[in-house]
């Protein structure tokens, strides 16, 4: 008997679940930003929603949830109902063993979705900065240790495990470089251009344009290869600091969100980052396109999750 409605529960849900997919979506969808507005994971989502909008017909309302770096954002994500009509873009933070800890949020809370984009980080400095190079910087913060500051986004975020990476590499201790928390790449870009911090770990399309406008230079990025649209700024490797990083943006529903639903998602974004304008905008801006389906990005969060704690082993952090 157990046995009997354990299957009709199963039948039950799987209709419900393709009943839903047939109709989904028929109203708007919140898509949630976890980061202030101008940063790259907010341009990735206002140009990604009015071509999801199209193709689903229905609209989709990009939300900034900001504060606790990132976990007001995320948590929100997290806890919507799994309906499909509540998603956001979730970035390397989940995968930060010293952030989930603090935060309690961490990548099982979600269901993948489709990666969008990989950020290389780069090293930002304002165009009156006193280093002409990588090098010097090194050899003015082994000089002179906790002098200069450096920022991105809030402690223990994405981009201060690339300034932690990058200090292990050249042989500094992490407070050689202190750490200014931001709410994001464009409010820790503010604050290097006011003055306030000497030093920006953002994604390089964060700020390409301000390096364009000539406020800020690029020191290094922490590639493999040179970065097509700046040939002429280095790679750390080549300068002989063995240090890579990027960041990811995800498209991500709340955990238990029905698989009918998140296929149409999976679908859906699937074609929007194919699409021209969406593709012209993301050059234009200097961010790296790199989609994966839903399966194949839960198994790039499981990597990350792995190589995330294999950084916190090497670097022997404490928090």
């Amino acid at each position: 008997m157990k046995r009997w409605w354990t299957f009709v529960l199963t039948l039950i849900v799987a209709l419900l679940g393709l009943g839903l997919a047939q109709r989904y979506p028929v109203r708007p969808v919140t898509l949630i930003v976890p980061w202030s507005p101008g940063g790259s994971t907010d341009l990735t989502a206002r140009a990604l929603a009015p071509i999801l909008e199209k193709n689903l017909g229905v609209p989709f309302q990009v939300v900034n949830r900001t504060g606790g770096g990132g976990a007001v954002g995320h948590g929100a994500i997290a806890q919507g109902r799994p309906d499909g009509y509540t998603i956001g873009i979730i970035t390397l933070e989940v995968v930060l063993p010293p952030w989930v800890a603090q935060t309690r949020i961490d990548a099982e809370q979600f269901t993948p979705v489709s990666l969008l984009v990989l950020n290389p980080v780069a090293i930002v400095v304002r165009r009156d900065a006193p280093w002409r190079s990588v090098q010097e910087l090194v050899a003015d913060i082994k000089q002179n240790p906790g002098r200069y500051k450096a920022s991105g986004t809030a402690k223990w975020g994405s981009y201060d495990f690339a300034r932690l990476g990058f200090l292990r590499a050249i042989g500094a201790r992490e407070n050689a470089l202190p750490w200014v928390p931001a709410q994001g790449a464009a409010a820790a870009l503010q604050e290097l251009i006011a003055g306030g911090v000497n030093v920006a770990f953002v994604a390089i399309g964060e700020a390409s344009a301000l390096v364009r406008s000539g406020e800020a230079r690029f020191l290094a990025f922490m590639t493999d290869r040179r970065f097509p649209s700046f040939p002429d700024v280095p790679t750390l490797k080549e300068l002989g600091i063995d240090w890579t990083f990027a960041s990811f943006l995800m498209a991500a529903a709340p955990k238990y969100t029905l698989p009918s639903v998140v296929d149409v998602l999976d679908k859906a974004f699937a074609k929007a980052v194919q699409d021209p304008e969406f593709v012209r905008f993301m050059n234009n801006a200097n961010l790296v396109i790199n989609h994966l389906d839903r399966k194949a990005s839960l198994a790039f969060l499981q990597e990350r999750t792995r190589a995330m704690q294999q950084i916190v082993q090497e670097l022997d952090l404490r928090f």
